[in-house]
């Protein structure tokens, strides 16, 4: 394991001297063509960027499979293993292709004498500048193994929280399925019979307003040109918002936009948005990071722009040597007041990172709250909606069907 980055980079940057960069991005290249074949082709990715780093080694790589690396990872170094003999072990043990590919790479870049988190740099699509940042700072200070195992928990709960999140914002898109699929099969299928009913009793004329009517959404409802259309425009704005988002202005106005969202916004995302926020700046802080570079890392981070705008500010402010309060202060509706008041208490007894990781805990217990609530109201509300539309199928049809056939068989005594 080296003992500093300092020391690594300079044996390392002599060895790669006397190898030229055009023979690494070769030894790459046969690394994914090795791997390619062992797991029948598809799996790995040759994208190389124009200075010979890889961009996307694998593209079969999952966020499961780095977290179990970083976990086999440190049991090795705990073990008392060498780095390097770490990773080539899992480079051989590996069971996919992908991961193969990356941590061969990373044990190859180790092995020519560069420090490791050079080695995982070279990887952004997997490996983060807060983790980045980390590694190279317990490579400096002789903490690896500890800085592993904190940031493996928090890259964890990050990603676990973020699903529940995205199934959180999924789950209502599904209520909303489902009950047109419901609508969808009684226009199909049920509606029709109907309409052959009266048609046979020659009461298409004595059908009442309401039933027509009612007869004539459905029929809109189910429409095949109908339905072609509104799939064909929710592509169209799913691409455009992909397209419109690559701008910053753009992406903060929409990242605002999510936190109106009722209930999803202010109980969901910006409360995810704050445990992104105060979970980051614990883990840099309590790492040794100094607040500069935290604040950097941390407004990058967060995924929701509008808090990672407030991050700007407040990095902003402590360079002018003011204290975080005022810029937190100014946007009440982002960042509670409560959070403000706990974080400036951290920052003048001079446990910020302490106070930041509480506030963190205590948030993800909220966000994991509202989330299991909106799961429990849900069922509920698609009961209601079907319910109030197979009432309204009853009025409409079966009232007047049953009203028909009573007056037929008058007629008949």
């Amino acid at each position: 394991m080296p003992k500093s980055s300092e020391t690594s980079s300079g044996s390392g940057a002599d060895r790669i001297r006397r190898a030229p960069r055009k023979r690494s991005v070769q030894n790459i290249e046969a690394l994914v063509n090795e791997a390619e074949a062992k797991s029948g082709g598809g799996m790995v990715s040759r994208s190389l960027d124009s200075v010979g780093r890889t961009t996307s080694l694998a593209l079969g790589v999952r966020e499961t499979d780095i977290a179990a690396l970083l976990r086999q990872l440190i049991m090795l170094l705990d073990a008392g293993t060498p780095l390097l003999k770490s990773l080539k072990t899992l480079a051989e043990r590996s069971e996919r292709a992908g991961v193969r590919a990356l941590v061969t790479d990373i044990a190859q870049y180790v092995e020519m004498g560069n420090p490791l988190w050079q080695a995982f740099e070279r990887h952004p699509r997997y490996f983060d500048a807060v983790f980045v940042n980390l590694i190279k700072a317990s490579e400096a200070s002789g903490t690896l193994t500890t800085v592993l195992e904190r940031v493996t928990r928090y890259r964890e709960r990050r990603i676990m929280l973020r699903r529940k999140v995205q199934a959180a914002m999924v789950y209502p898109i599904v209520v909303f399925l489902a009950c047109f699929g419901v609508i969808l099969i009684i226009g199909k299928f049920v509606m029709p019979e109907f309409k052959n009913i009266f048609a046979t009793l020659d009461m298409s004329d004595k059908i009442p307003p309401f039933t027509l009517r009612f007869m004539a959404v459905v029929d809109a409802i189910t429409n095949g040109t109908v339905i072609l259309t509104a799939v064909i425009a929710l592509i169209v704005l799913v691409v455009l918002y992909k397209l419109i988002t690559r701008d910053p202005r753009y992406r903060l106005r929409a990242d605002r936009i999510k936190l109106m969202i009722p209930y999803i916004g202010p109980k969901i995302i910006r409360k995810n948005a704050i445990v992104d926020m105060t979970r980051t700046l614990s883990l840099l802080l309590s790492s040794g990071l100094s607040m500069m570079v935290t604040l950097d890392l941390t407004r990058n981070a967060i995924r929701n722009r509008a808090v990672g705008q407030t991050i700007q500010d407040l990095r902003e402010a402590v360079e002018r040597g003011e204290g975080i309060e005022a810029p937190l202060r100014r946007v009440p509706k982002l960042i509670p007041p409560v959070v403000t008041d706990m974080l400036v208490t951290g920052e003048e007894s001079g446990q910020l990172d302490k106070i930041a990781n509480q506030v963190a805990d205590t948030y993800e217990e909220e966000v994991n709250l509202h989330i299991n609530t909106l799961s429990d109201l849900l069922p509920p509300v698609l009961a209601l909606v079907m319910g109030i539309f197979v009432l309204m199928l009853a009025l409409a049809v079966f009232v007047p069907l049953i009203g028909m056939v009573e007056q037929l068989q008058q007629g008949g005594a």
